[in-house]
């Protein structure tokens, strides 16, 4: 009998652990935008790595920052790009691409296309996979961002990969940023110190309310958008 209401109890306690964190994941400006469950950020390394991101830097949103994620921004011919994370402060934007990956990552800001490595085992040959080059990525990202609000304001480019891989042999000739998850607050800090102010607290807010109906589109132009992200031109 003791032996059942030991179990019972281990159950009970997880069950009450589980139901806090999802009280105050719920609370944060990653659920009440996005509306993505705990347990479906859980089950998606791409959505979870993005969280991570935000759960690193929302000491920022005490200093008057603003988040948004997953923001679908106009191109040209009805298409569009979208940009995983962005920090709008008084130091201006913060955008950030998200690659939650393993393995190595070799990569020159110069070249289209980046390489993971992964491990096959001892004994067998890794094996490598090409992906488009964050940087330029983050670029684009930036410059149609920058043709939708009209106007000029100081931008951070950031590219965070995840902490399952290695940043092997990275090339960097700009400013963009490239980190670990694990660094990505010291990374921003060190920007963020740095940085004059730009922004006023009317101004953050004003492209927080411009920028927002951007991550609520519907899920036809999204799902336009998943199929046409392998184009070149993204």
């Amino acid at each position: 009998m003791m032996e059942i209401l030991f179990y019972i109890f281990i159950i009970l306690f997880f069950i009450i652990i589980l139901n806090l964190k999802n009280i105050k994941y719920k609370q944060s400006s990653y659920y009440k935008i996005t509306k993505n469950s705990l347990l479906d950020i859980k089950n998606n390394k791409g959505k979870y790595g993005e969280f991570l991101i935000y759960d690193n830097l929302k000491y920022y949103e005490e200093l008057g920052g603003k988040f948004l994620f997953n923001l679908y921004v106009p191109k040209y011919k009805n298409e569009l790009t979208e940009i995983d994370i962005l920090l709008i402060c008084s130091k201006g934007l913060f955008v950030f691409e998200s690659k939650n990956y393993s393995g190595w990552i070799f990569g020159d800001e110069k070249n289209k296309t980046w390489t993971q490595s992964l491990s096959q085992g001892r004994g067998y040959v890794s094996h490598k996979e090409y992906f488009y080059n964050p940087i330029l990525q983050n670029y684009n990202h930036i410059k149609f961002l920058t043709k939708f609000l009209q106007c000029k304001v100081v931008t951070h480019s950031l590219v965070v990969f995840s902490d399952k891989c290695t940043l092997k042999d990275i090339t960097i000739y700009g400013d963009t940023r490239v980190v670990n998850c694990q660094n990505i607050f010291e990374c921003v800090s060190e920007i963020y110190n740095a940085s004059e102010v730009v922004l006023t607290e009317l101004e953050v807010n004003d492209l927080y309310k411009k920028l927002y109906p951007l991550t609520q589109l519907s899920r036809k132009l999204i799902e336009e958008h998943t199929l046409s992200i392998n184009s070149p031109t993204y």
